[in-house]
């Protein structure tokens, strides 16, 4: 029984010393630092900009013009000066066959190896968006691990070079924050749209739907007639000093070409009426309607999903949405009584509605006449309607349905207060 025993534990030995020698062997191997870079060996591009490339034909020559700007590593670095201007012109452009070879060509003359691994923007000429040749170097740009599918698209009207070396952020040096903070805060007031790479290939790839790009461009028309402050697109807004860059309105994309531009307005309408948009805080202004010389502003919520009902008909489908809407009246420069006269209020609030609706109205019509189909990523309601996929496509929203569908806009408007302030002033007391 001893000798059993002896063995046994000699046994045990031998599996506990050839379990050690196993975990000691992953820990060697989880030990990989052999392709450690420092961060100062790397130049990280924060921004990408393409063109067409001047004097060739890319019909008949596979090539674009790529801009490349660069963030500065000494600039994020405790204690290091960031005074001078040359930190903000690490910019590089050349003609390349695509966005992956133009990398490496650029590491012929840039001493740190590019990375793409914290690029936040990819900014695109009108020009070349509106050719097939974009959509064919995004798509095959994803086999590279580096190229992120979060980053943002941006169309700019003039050449995108130029965006990027106009662009002059006047409190902001580091050029990675600025693109986050600038993409998040115009996302933010609804007058560009989300435009992620990943968006841009799930709605195009569905072969159903219209993507929607921010839309920029940098100040040129400075004597612009005024107008309200959504209905401008990217380059018209009336300003002057600062950064001249601007983003407002949206590029309108359909089976991979940009097709047609939205203003600020136009972009709004269209995020509200899409479910999968996220939707936060938007500040507007509408006509008073007891005294039109005034304008009401406003700050919309949108607290609830749309209600969205698709019928299937003979003839053209039949398409209900209801879009509900928190409202908040920040201001009444007539200082008409609103807040306390409840017949003002049924006024306001019907006038309000009308105008929504109208709008939305207005944007549903020039898609279905201009672009054949929508922005609103209504599909997705559509499709549970087949019982196959051939079904649905031999059904064809796009080009056959969309553009003859019967839509019924409903807005179901809630006025949520008056501001801080419950009544008006008195201007009459105080002219007087």
């Amino acid at each position: 029984m001893g000798r059993s025993k002896n063995k046994g534990g000699k046994g045990w030995m031998k599996r506990k010393e050839g379990s050690f020698l196993i975990l000691l062997s992953l820990v060697l191997l989880l030990t990989g630092c052999w392709d450690k870079k420092e961060v100062e060996e790397r130049s990280y591009v924060m921004a990408i900009g393409l063109d067409l490339p001047t004097g060739l034909d890319i019909e008949k020559e596979q090539a674009i013009d790529v801009t490349f700007q660069f963030s500065n590593p000494k600039l994020n670095i405790k204690g290091a000066s960031s005074s001078g201007g040359s930190e903000l012109k690490e910019i590089v452009s050349l003609t390349a066959p695509d966005l992956v070879t133009a990398r490496n060509m650029a590491n012929s003359f840039v001493t740190r190896e590019i990375s793409f691994t914290h690029n936040k923007v990819l900014i695109v000429s009108e020009d070349l968006a509106k050719t097939e040749t974009f959509y064919r170097l995004l798509s095959t740009a994803f086999k590279d691990r580096e190229v992120r599918r979060e980053m943002s698209i941006i169309v700019t009207e003039g050449k995108a070079s130029e965006f990027i070396a106009k662009n002059k952020p006047e409190m902001m040096i580091r050029p990675h924050r600025y693109y986050q903070f600038l993409i998040d805060r115009a996302t933010e007031t609804g007058l560009v749209p989300e435009s992620t790479i990943n968006r841009f290939f799930a709605i195009t790839d569905g072969d159903a739907d219209l993507f929607l790009a921010m839309y920029g461009s940098y100040n040129k028309n400075t004597n612009a007639g005024f107008q309200d402050e959504d209905q401008y697109t990217a380059g018209q807004v009336p300003k002057k000093g600062g950064n001249p860059v601007q983003l407002i309105g949206s590029a309108v994309f359909k089976e991979g070409k940009m097709i047609g531009k939205l203003s600020g307005e136009e972009t709004r309408i269209a995020r509200l009426l899409d479910n999968t948009a996220n939707i936060r805080d938007l500040f507007s202004s509408f006509p008073d309607p007891l005294d039109k010389r005034y304008k009401i502003a406003v700050r919309i919520r949108k607290t609830n999903k749309n209600k969205i009902e698709v019928k299937l008909r003979n003839g053209p489908p039949k398409i209900n949405v209801t879009y509900p809407l928190d409202m908040k009246i920040l201001s009444i420069p007539s200082m008409i009584n609103y807040a306390e006269n409840l017949e003002n209020q049924k006024k306001l609030k019907l006038a309000l509605e009308e105008k929504l609706k109208e709008n939305a109205e207005k944007l549903i019509e020039k898609t279905q006449r201009e672009f054949k189909t929508e922005p609103f990523y209504w599909s997705l309601y559509v499709r549970p309607l087949f019982s196959t996929v051939k079904e649905y496509e031999e059904w064809d929203w796009n080009n056959k349905r969309y553009p003859f569908a019967d839509v019924h806009i409903t807005v179901d408007l809630n006025i949520t207060g008056f501001g801080k302030q419950f009544g008006e002033s008195e201007i009459e007391k105080v002219i007087d």
